[in-house]
């Protein structure tokens, strides 16, 4: 029996452990946290939405439970400015499928406790390198997920793939409740709200569903460092985040106000926030410790910032696909030419496509960025069929999303295509 070392408890490798034990092999995670840690004392990692084809990932292999009774999202509303107080385009748009942002400490739990009654081996230890070394030696593969951890720096950066090295937003979160929705007289969906400002950055709005509270939001504030919008450096709880951002609605986005100034942060949990920054980063293959292999999976393998909701959804793919690759290799030794061509593979699968959608968000609004969302903010099923309808799948938008005649050619097919029908 190959036996599989796993190295943290977040969905990507709990994912991958419930798949593998059900094939038969022997896999042992090690978390620092425990089921009861991670629903009673810990933060969300994020606000882990999920479109409805990453979700039904977890559904084949029978560990999704929360989907039909969650806060679905149906869409994306999109206001763009230059700037405060100048004029907006407003875009809207529906996703193929409805998702979903779940909490995660929920989800976490009840993996952790159905591992183990299923038959897998969880240790509770936090995982210094001299015991990586130790584990690695001893497993047919070990994999690595430490989010953005200082354990997950033992794979060495992709200097080639890796366009950023240090963090382009500041990131803060919070879990929120007191109202229905954030923009409830000016859209028709139940949509993931954004708010752009090209010079400060961004903030948007997420349908959640709480471990506790149940139907809920999430804000996710996304500041440019030393903008209007970096305002957050002293918070220091969600009753200060969440008094700081009603703030900065109030003063930035006005029209938004009369829907969210009863907003209060999620009641009976002092965790539901989060603040951070780091840079997204795109890592090796693999690594050599102790004589074993360690293979980066999820947010270790590829870190993205959270601006194009990519993070949670690829780090799904990479779970599957790395489970897969695992099963197809059989008996055959799991070496750096096997974990090389598995990362390649995914990174044309899914990860360059993914990567290159989420930094052009990053960036100052290109002439072909301007003509897609320009055309789409007037074309709904446009923005259905091909801008947002197409989020979870960010290989259809390249190259076209990238060159302006391109763009133009494929507003053209539409049209073509609206005409023939």
């Amino acid at each position: 029996m190959r036996k599989i070392a796993i190295i943290g408890s977040g969905t990507t490798t709990l994912y991958i452990a419930h798949k593998l034990l059900q094939r038969g092999y022997a896999v042992t995670v090690y978390s620092d946290r425990t089921a009861d840690d991670w629903l009673l004392r810990s933060a969300p990692t994020g606000t882990a939405y999920l479109y409805e084809c990453n979700i039904m990932l977890e559904r084949e292999i029978g560990i999704e439970h929360w989907y039909d009774t969650a806060l679905h999202g149906q869409g994306v509303h999109l206001d763009f400015q230059p700037t405060v107080g100048a004029d907006r385009l407003v875009l809207i748009g529906n996703f193929s499928g409805e998702g979903a942002a779940i909490d995660v400490r929920m989800r976490i739990a009840r993996w952790m406790n159905d591992f183990e009654a299923a038959g897998g081996k969880l240790v509770q230890s936090a995982v210094t390198i001299e015991a990586l070394n130790k584990i690695a030696n001893a497993a047919d593969v070990t994999l690595l997920a430490a989010g953005k951890g200082e354990i997950g720096k033992l794979i060495p950066r992709d200097p080639l793939r890796s366009v950023y090295d240090r963090p382009q937003r500041l990131v803060t979160m919070g879990i929120v409740e007191g109202f229905d929705h954030p923009c409830p007289d000016r859209s028709d969906i139940r949509a993931v709200k954004f708010n752009f400002f090209a010079d400060a950055g961004e903030y948007f709005w997420v349908p959640y569903t709480h471990k506790d509270a149940g139907p809920t939001w999430c804000w996710l504030l996304e500041a440019k460092p030393g903008s209007y919008l970096d305002c957050m450096g002293d918070v220091r709880s969600a009753a200060e985040a969440n008094a700081v951002m009603k703030r900065l609605i109030k003063t930035y986005a006005p029209y938004e106000w009369p829907h969210v100034e009863h907003m209060r942060p999620v009641e009976g949990d002092e965790h539901a926030w989060l603040k951070g920054a780091f840079p997204p980063t795109v890592r090796e293959a693999c690594a050599r410790l102790g004589g074993g292999l360690v293979i980066p999976v999820g947010d270790t393998a590829i870190t993205y910032d959270p601006i194009g909701g990519q993070g949670g959804n690829s780090a799904q793919r990479h779970a599957k696909f790395v489970a897969d690759a695992i099963i197809e290799r059989g008996d055959a030794a799991f070496d750096e030419a096997w974990a090389n061509r598995v990362r390649d593979d995914f990174w044309e699968y899914h990860g360059r496509a993914a990567y290159a959608f989420n930094n052009i968000l990053l960036e100052p609004l290109t002439e072909a960025g301007q003509i897609v969302l320009g055309y789409a903010s007037q074309h709904r099923a446009f923005s259905d069929q091909h801008f947002i309808g197409n989020m979870a799948s960010p290989n259809y938008f390249f190259p076209w999303l990238e060159d302006p005649a391109l763009a133009r050619a494929k507003i053209a097919e539409f049209e073509r295509s609206v005409r023939a029908t």
